[in-house]
């Protein structure tokens, strides 16, 4: 156990402490009430503020980083070849460092957005400042570890371990089925205008059943979730097909709802909140109830579709609808470590001053990013992918990559994926 004194014990260095030195290391800690509780104890010790002259206190020096109401963003440096927050004459202060990017403060109010009304990632300090593709937050939790290990040989090892955690979102279930007859209809009249016989024909041979809708591949998503190749799959199920940016066919439809059945019994199923959620609660309620009535049991897991956040209402909203995990934390348009880590972490509420229950699952890699924005063929994207798992598991952290079912059903435009996905899960294997 680890004894914690706070010369300035609000809840942001609470926050901070818990997690670099808690949470990352499996190590239990215990946060001193008084100067003479600290003293008198013979357990390891940290203070994070002013140095200790005793030999036996591990200090870490406060930046005055976590400050409430500080604007300006902090210096950035280099120790040991790694990126840092906050330099000083001490090293740097892991714990603003740390706060500051998990916080996420740098999202509340920003006036640049993009389209969809996102942060655009080249805004991101991390991306500004170069290191987004580093999870610094835990190099800077690895070395803390190892120095106070060092100080106290008595503590034992991290109790962290590297996983591989493979996401899908379902955006459109199925290609053809699940849709109005006048869709199915428009959908063949376009392709034959557009010349492209082969996939009118195509449609309708999945409309008479005389062929599998494309999009069909979830069994496999079930053998690879009991095969034991990644640590956790979960599927994110689109509720919606009735918007501009909404396409999902009818999750109600006897094929798609069969597949739901099955993979619920092998693998997680989490909520998709459609375009509108992140602005209209209601929206978000509505599509967490469609679910929910599906399944027949509570759903806790949530990524907001095209990544749509907005700070604080949208994790708000999410608490208030019983989700405990939201994996919406990444880059759009490239890899990378949006949050500077690659553990999962509770939310921190800015604007009540406290940790929340809603743990965010940030992820590091998105096929869509590499093949959309970054124009990448399947193979290369499995190794940009497979890279990114490297770096992770350096630190033993969490890998977290996010695909799509138009792209793991291999057909047409999205053929080789399947493959690259699975040269990944090799590659990525725990």
């Amino acid at each position: 156990m680890l004894l914690v004194k706070l010369d300035d014990p609000g809840p942001r260095a609470r926050y901070a402490v818990n997690h670099l030195l808690g949470r990352m290391t499996g190590w239990p800690l215990r946060f001193a009430g008084s100067e003479e509780e600290f003293r008198s104890s013979s357990l390891p010790k940290v203070r994070y503020g002013e140095p200790d002259d005793e030999a036996t206190v591990y200090t870490i020096h406060a930046s005055g980083g976590l400050i409430p109401g500080r604007s300006d963003e902090p210096a950035v440096g280099t120790v040991e070849g790694f990126p840092v927050l906050f330099p000083s004459a001490h090293g740097h202060d892991p714990i603003a460092g740390a706060f500051f990017l998990l916080a996420r403060s740098e999202e509340y109010g920003a006036h640049v957005r993009d389209t969809h009304g996102r942060l655009p990632s080249a805004e991101h300090f991390s991306v500004r400042h170069g290191f987004e593709q580093v999870p610094v937050v835990d190099h800077w939790a690895g070395k803390l570890a190892m120095d106070l290990r060092q100080r106290y040989p008595g503590l034992p090892p991290t109790t962290a371990q590297y996983r591989h955690v493979l996401t899908v979102d379902v955006d459109n279930g199925l290609m053809v089925l699940g849709r109005p007859a006048w869709k199915q209809a428009g959908a063949v009249a376009r392709d034959a205008l557009r010349g492209d016989v082969r996939q009118a024909m195509l449609r309708m041979r999945v409309i008479r059943g005389s062929a599998a809708d494309p999009f069909d591949r979830y069994e496999s998503l079930g053998d690879l979730a009991r095969s034991g190749a990644v640590d956790r799959l979960i599927v994110f199920m689109l509720m919606r097909g009735n918007g501009a940016n909404d396409h999902a066919s009818d999750p109600r439809h006897p094929v798609m709802a069969r597949r739901l059945k099955a993979m619920d019994g092998a693998l997680e199923l989490g909520l998709h909140p459609s375009y509108r959620s992140s602005g209209d609660p209601r929206v978000m309620q509505g599509d967490l109830q469609a679910l929910v009535e599906l399944l027949g049991r509570p759903v806790r897991i949530s990524r907001q579709h095209f990544l749509r956040w907005r700070l604080p209402e949208t994790p708000r909203d999410l608490l208030g609808l019983g989700i405990k995990e939201d994996h919406t934390m990444g880059f759009a348009d490239r890899p990378g470590f949006r949050c500077g880590t690659c553990t999962p972490f509770p939310w921190y509420d800015l604007g009540q001053e406290r940790e929340t229950d809603l743990m965010l699952w940030p992820f590091a890699a998105m096929d869509s990013a590499l093949h959309d924005r970054m124009g990448l063929a399947p193979a290369e994207a499995a190794k940009v992918m497979g890279t990114l798992s490297d770096r992770v598991r350096a630190v033993k952290g969490t890998f977290v990559s996010v695909w799509h079912d138009r792209f793991l059903s291999g057909y047409g435009p999205w053929r080789g994926w399947p493959e690259a996905m699975q040269e990944l899960v090799e590659k990525a294997r725990p």
